[in-house]
């Protein structure tokens, strides 16, 4: 269902209870974004009718600037926060959400780990300000903070759903165990068991860029010389982009198996491609320092310390 389409029928949704008198006796729910691009709300709102299912039961949004006119956030049951910390702001305000909420849920990779946002990391504040951007002196702009951090860094989080963003399906299933009283479902293993793509060791001469070639729809990516990072990334999304024949990038954030071992990602990466293409892992580690930013969900936020691994979902 088209974004616009159904936040019209989730105003009218609202004005029909509100008609009814039925507002106020459900879970009290806020929806707070921080620093982000508002993609994990679009996909929390693509859920459509299944949304609408849980609307209608013990789950009521009262507080959300895409859709709720409330100007002063009030205390709830269970406070949603997409993005991160970059501002004093924001810094401020998910620590006022989390004082005003009994449950806090961390949705999508910026605020789980810092995301693509953290890409700001590898410079410094002073650097960003006086070379890549030319602000008026009376700029009225937020003070940034040193780094782009998850919200974690700040405040206790009850439960992560990392992704960018998580797909719809993924946050409602989520949602309807916190609202029943019940543990989430947690995705615990690799894309790779979700790709079904066939893996099968290979003799190639190098990597290759996705749109530098047409990837056979049967094959393992990596297998074909392609930079995947399946074999790293947390299960839970389905595997949308390599059954689509595009390389996972990582967005899920790492498995259970790496969570707490950001120093190993790469070499495991380096051994898991070496051994599918058969390229020595010298080779392979030249090729891939050509293009770091691909790690961005697993470099430029090692904030992993702070997750107690039962809470990813």
């Amino acid at each position: 269902m088209h974004y616009l389409i159904f936040l019209n029928k989730l105003r009218e949704f609202y004005k029909r209870k509100d008609s009814k008198g039925l507002r106020g006796t459900g879970l009290k729910v806020s929806i707070i974004s921080l620093t982000c691009c508002a993609g994990c709300v679009s996909s929390f709102l693509n859920a459509g009718d299944a949304l609408l299912e849980i609307l209608s039961g013990d789950f009521e949004i009262v507080y959300s600037p895409t859709f709720v006119d409330l100007k002063e956030i009030p205390e709830v049951d269970l406070a949603i926060v997409e993005g991160g910390v970059r501002t004093e702001a924001d810094e401020k305000l998910i620590r006022e959400v989390r004082a005003k909420s009994r449950i806090l849920l961390a949705l999508g990779i910026c605020a789980t780990h810092g995301g693509i946002t953290s890409l700001g990391n590898i410079t410094s504040v002073k650097n960003l300000l006086e070379k890549e951007y030319v602000l008026p002196v009376s700029s009225k702009l937020p003070e940034l903070e040193d780094l782009m951090y998850p919200i974690c860094n700040f405040v206790d989080v009850d439960y992560y759903i990392p992704g960018c963003p998580p797909m719809p399906f993924l946050i409602v299933h989520s949602l309807k165990s916190i609202v029943s009283g019940k543990t989430p479902i947690r995705h615990q293993s690799v894309v790779c068991t979700e790709c079904h793509r066939k893996i099968i060791p290979a003799k190639l001469a190098r990597l290759y860029g996705i749109y530098e070639k047409e990837a056979d729809p049967v094959l393992c990516l990596v297998s074909q010389g392609f930079v995947c990072l399946g074999s790293l990334t947390r299960e839970g999304c389905g595997a949308p982009c390599p059954r689509a024949g595009f390389t996972c990038f990582g967005c899920r954030g790492p498995a259970d198996s790496l969570l707490y071992r950001s120093r190993d990602i790469y070499a495991f990466l380096l051994k898991v491609i070496s051994k599918r293409t058969g390229i020595p892992e010298e080779e392979v580690k030249n090729e891939l320092y050509r293009n770091p930013f691909i790690f961005h969900t697993f470099i430029f936020s090692r904030f992993e310390r702070f997750k107690a691994r039962e809470r990813v979902i």
